[in-house]
């Protein structure tokens, strides 16, 4: 049953993204050429949080990445962070890519994303994930479906998150929320955190606080107890 409500979860949301996009493209010519812009980041926080649950055994994380978009939609990218031996992995690598549009007033995007742990024994998966966005003047809410067939011990995952995004008027701060719920690996988890972002140019700060309802055996517990993150990014 879970397999089969979280394919048609994903269904309906794709569908709806298909006729989002299809509108798109009957309002729209297509040039036949697309431009490319390459950006880059580097970052650090002080606990690397995937979902509610630190990946870095609640220690300081180096991260960074590189996204390619074309003007044409489509885009594709790489990421990496540093885990405190997730696994048996040292390291986190994120290879994704997708086509993103905005018809209707809405943002929408689909797309493939895969997780690799070098050194770790049964962690890797792909999934397979979806956004929904709306902005009403300095506020924007985004919903989120993210599908794997194949997560943890042959189970399928779905995640679905929602997060409100405010900017504060007069400031280069933006206050944020965001409540997500994990079946399938995990046992109907929930997560959820609320914190500021400052961004100004290139380089970005935030914190936030961050819990979970996770209750993991032994030590695994502590990954998701509540706790603070700060983070620091550059963007290029």
């Amino acid at each position: 049953m879970q397999k089969i409500s979280a394919l048609a979860a994903c269904g309906a949301m794709l569908w709806a993204m298909g006729g989002v996009a299809q509108a798109q493209d009957m309002d729209q010519p297509d040039y036949g050429v697309s431009d490319v812009d390459v950006s880059a980041n580097i970052g650090a926080v002080s606990d690397y949080r995937f979902r509610g649950l630190s990946q870095s055994d609640r220690d300081p994380a180096v991260q960074g990445g590189v996204d390619v978009d074309f003007s044409s939609g489509w885009y594709l990218g790489g990421w990496a962070s540093s885990l405190s031996n997730f696994g048996g992995a040292d390291a986190e690598v994120d290879l994704y890519g997708g086509y993103a549009g905005q018809a209707r007033g809405m943002d929408y995007s689909v797309g493939v994303q895969s997780y690799f742990y070098p050194g770790a024994n049964g962690l890797n998966f792909v999934e397979v994930n979806g956004t929904l966005a709306k902005t009403l003047g300095p506020a924007s809410v985004e919903l989120k479906l993210a599908w794997s067939p194949d997560r943890f011990d042959g189970r399928d995952n779905l995640y679905v998150s929602t997060r409100a995004d405010i900017g504060i008027p007069g400031t280069p701060l933006t206050g944020r929320a965001r409540v997500g719920r994990e079946n399938g690996a995990f046992d109907e988890k929930w997560d959820w955190e609320a914190g500021l972002v400052y961004s100004r140019d290139w380089l970005s700060l935030s914190a936030s606080y961050v819990d979970t309802n996770y209750k993991g055996v032994d030590e695994a517990g502590s990954l998701g107890r509540a706790g603070f993150v700060a983070g620091v990014t550059a963007r290029f």
